[in-house]
């Protein structure tokens, strides 16, 4: 069991990685939902294995390929990394 805040982050952090990944320009959007749900850089940086093995499972389903094949952000590329930050 986990909290609307977990759920709520980590949704929203996988969200953005498919999105940078398929070429979305992501915005403030992310960081200022996840604020709004009252996650923060901790509950991010707790989360992130969660994060980057649900966004390579997506990313893997729609591409049809391995997404660690894929230039898509990992959960501790810069991007990421900088949404994070935007959190804090």
């Amino acid at each position: 069991m986990t909290t609307a805040t977990v759920r709520e982050t980590e949704a929203e952090a996988v969200a953005f990685i498919v999105g940078q990944a398929i070429g979305l320009e992501m915005g403030r959007a992310a960081s200022d939902y996840i604020q709004m749900y009252a996650g923060n850089a901790a509950l991010l940086a707790e989360s992130l294995e969660v994060v980057q093995r649900t966004s390579a499972v997506i990313l893997d389903t729609i591409t049809g390929e391995s997404a660690t094949k894929q230039n898509a952000p990992s959960a501790s590329s810069p991007e990421v990394q900088d949404a994070i930050a935007e959190v804090a």
